[in-house]
């Protein structure tokens, strides 16, 4: 009997069906794809998923606290620190004092944060378009739904 592993081997990885009928596969697979593109992209901007979470949360919601921000980018407040030091050594964010309240610090992006989340947003959207790119427009709008459906009654309940 012929041996067929170098057959194998040349056709590359193949999912068995079993695993491609598991929805908590697909998306734990295609998550950690996604994850990994980004996380490429970003570290060649010297950065961190957290730290893009950061300026996208800044971006829509303009200011916050630091407590507040690790809140909404889903880190332990203390790793924050870490996260918005980076930030504002780069110019990219500004911490003041809170008029309401003395004892905290406002953040906010600067002119510098605003264009390199421009910049990181478009680099971002190139990964997206690609990894989308065999889908029709209704089912990118069809998936993205779902999403927000499934964030909605799991996640931001």
């Amino acid at each position: 009997m012929a041996d067929k592993s170098h057959e194998l081997a040349k056709s590359g990885p193949v999912t068995p069906p079993e695993l491609r009928a598991d929805t908590g596969y697909l998306l734990t697979r295609l998550g950690g794809e996604s994850r990994r593109r980004w996380a490429r992209m970003l570290a060649e901007h010297g950065m961190t998923p957290h730290h893009y979470g950061a300026l996208i949360t800044l971006e829509n919601v303009k200011v916050t606290h630091q407590q507040h921000l690790a809140e909404l980018i889903g880190v332990d407040p203390r790793n924050a620190v870490s996260v918005v030091d980076l930030l504002e050594r780069r110019g990219l964010i500004e911490r003041t004092r809170d008029p309401a309240d003395r004892r905290r610090h406002a953040i906010r992006l600067t002119a510098e944060g605003h264009a390199t989340f421009e910049t990181l947003r478009h680099a971002g959207e190139a990964i997206e378009r690609e990894m989308f790119d065999g889908l029709t427009g209704d089912e990118r709008t069809a998936l993205h739904a779902l999403l927000q459906r499934l964030f909605e009654v799991t996640v931001d309940r």
